[in-house]
């Protein structure tokens, strides 16, 4: 052996090892992968599939979010144009109704129910 290859050092002809590449895991599917670029921001996910099936799930809840926000106005706007004392009653009587009491009993409705 030479001097240079015992004291640690890498001979000039062979090449320097390559970093080993960092494991990672898929933030949608759960998929352990290693990303193939070294370049930019780490990846999040395993796949261009995983990452637009993430992408439309955070859509699909901003909508929902919106939608829960236009009937909590219109219910706010409902029970605001009611009163106070008023509204706080027909808001107790909303918590209040029991699925039984939800609507007329028809004849034999427990034979039509699964």
């Amino acid at each position: 052996m030479t001097e240079a290859t015992e004291q640690g050092q890498q001979p000039a002809d062979r090449p320097k090892p390559k970093r080993a590449a960092r494991l990672r895991v898929c933030i949608w599917c759960g998929t352990p992968f290693v990303p193939e670029n070294k370049r930019g921001p780490a990846p999040k996910y395993c796949k261009p599939s995983c990452k637009q099936r993430a992408h439309e799930d955070r859509v699909r809840l901003r909508e929902i979010g919106a939608i829960h926000a236009r009937q909590e106005a219109q219910l706010e706007r409902i029970f605001g144009s009611l009163g106070r004392t008023t509204a706080a009653k027909a808001r107790k009587a909303a918590e209040a109704v029991e699925p039984e009491q939800a609507g007329p009993q028809i004849e034999g409705q427990e034979e039509l129910t699964w």
